[in-house]
């Protein structure tokens, strides 16, 4: 039985449970076994070892937390390798990239901190100039002026943990009432929650906060906790695999094109003619794996308090919103949120949006797309079917909500997640 080696270089013993599912999941098909292994084990060093344990080797997922790869193509030698999250400069051996769409990525945080109809926006990056942060840096700003908003952007230097802090409690300070800060990862936004401790502006209130990756262990932690969006980490689990395996069959068709070549050059040699190609089976193995233009996409934002708008949080409109995660799949509406409101229905609508950042029309569809989601993955769910399941009491309904949120069909979705 083969075997996909998932190796990690994030910092510490967490490997992300997302990307191992997916990775299974593709495995699981095709009958392999997938192993994990943290940043300790995944040392350029300790590669060798780990493929020689486990073979044989169908190929190996390398998690790229950054721009800096520490495991050179070479060490994998003729094993396929997907470099997961990888940027462009990474060649050599059997390399794929699976990269992040991070304008993707931006334009759904655009998206989502748009709906609260905030007077300004705002953009924290990394620490270190990553290609990634920069990415979605740019692409958020160039949204805002596109929408004819403000945008201030936090300048990077090269500087301590402690500088840093303190330059970013004074840009957040500066910031106008109701700005929507957008945060490159969950790091970069539990800074801005101490910033604007600091500076003294309290969120949601004053300022709303958007993050990237929905790391449950930064985001829960935050007071307050903080909305983020949730990077499709199983789709590139799953892809990942699905390009080891496609690199497989992809290198089994070249060798026996290459031995087919071979012999038709050995028989014109003896027939004393000149052969028009000439292939050895052995350049087989350096040859490169099939290009692909899959990348990984955000799936959809997680919302938490810190996008939760400026008004205030009366008991009713928080009562209500647990009530819209509870049934929204069972058929609730709008119009049943609002008779059940101990206000009048201007009034609720108004104080609704106020703290939520959005409509109450707006909330059931998020949670509902949060189970189409779900129910698509499952390859034995009759699409047609999924609209009933999720509340909807119309299947065009749902297919053209979902086209516009998505750009695509749900076919064609499930195709490129399955």
């Amino acid at each position: 039985m083969k075997t996909i080696l998932y190796l990690n270089t994030d910092p510490g013993a967490r490997i992300p449970e997302m990307t191992l599912a997916g990775i299974r999941r593709y495995a699981a098909a095709r009958r392999w076994k997938a192993e994990a292994f943290s940043s300790a084990e995944s040392r350029q060093e300790a590669i060798p070892a780990l493929m020689a344990a486990h073979a044989p080797i169908a190929g190996c997922v390398y998690e790229c937390s950054d721009d800096n790869v520490p495991a050179s193509p070479s060490v994998f030698g003729n094993v396929p390798v997907v470099y997961l999250h990888a940027t462009p400069h990474i060649r050599g051996g059997r390399v794929m990239r699976l990269p992040t769409d991070n304008k993707a990525v931006a334009k759904t945080a655009f998206r989502e901190l748009s709906a609260g109809r905030p007077a300004a926006f705002a953009v924290v990056g990394c620490d270190i100039a990553h290609v990634w942060s920069l990415e979605r840096e740019r692409t958020f700003a160039s949204l805002c002026a596109r929408s004819k908003k403000p945008c201030s952007v936090f300048e990077r230097m090269d500087e301590p943990p402690e500088a840093r802090a303190k330059r970013l409690a004074a840009f957040v300070a500066t910031l106008p009432r109701h700005t929507a800060v957008f945060a490159v990862n969950d790091l970069a936004a539990a800074e801005v929650i101490a910033a604007a401790r600091t500076a003294y502006r309290p969120i949601p209130r004053e300022l709303t906060l958007l993050g990237v990756d929905n790391l449950s262990e930064i985001c829960e932690a935050g007071k307050p906790t903080i909305s983020s969006i949730q990077i499709d980490f199983e789709r590139a689990g799953f892809l990942a695999a699905r390009m080891i395996g496609e690199g497989a069959a992809h290198a089994t068709r070249d060798t026996r094109q290459a031995e087919a070549v071979a012999s038709r050059t050995c028989a014109c040699r003896l027939s004393h003619v000149k052969p028009h190609v000439a292939c050895r089976v052995s350049d087989v193995a350096r040859c490169q794996m099939p290009f692909s233009s899959a990348t990984v996409g955000p799936l959809l934002a997680v919302r938490r308090e810190s996008t939760g708008g400026a008004g205030r949080r009366e008991p009713f409109v928080l009562e209500s919103v647990e009530r819209i995660r509870r049934e929204a799949c069972d058929g609730l509406t709008a119009d049943d949120v609002i008779k059940a409101a101990p206000v009048s229905r201007s009034l609720f609508i108004l104080r609704f949006r106020e703290a939520v950042g959005h409509s109450i029309q707006n909330e059931i569809e998020h949670v509902r797309l949060e189970r189409v989601f779900t129910m698509l993955r499952d390859p034995e769910m009759p699409i047609g079917a999924i609209a009933s399941f999720c509340g909807w009491r119309s299947d065009i309904a749902l297919r053209w909500l979902f086209r516009r949120r998505t750009g695509m069909s749900m076919r064609q979705w499930r195709q490129k997640n399955t």
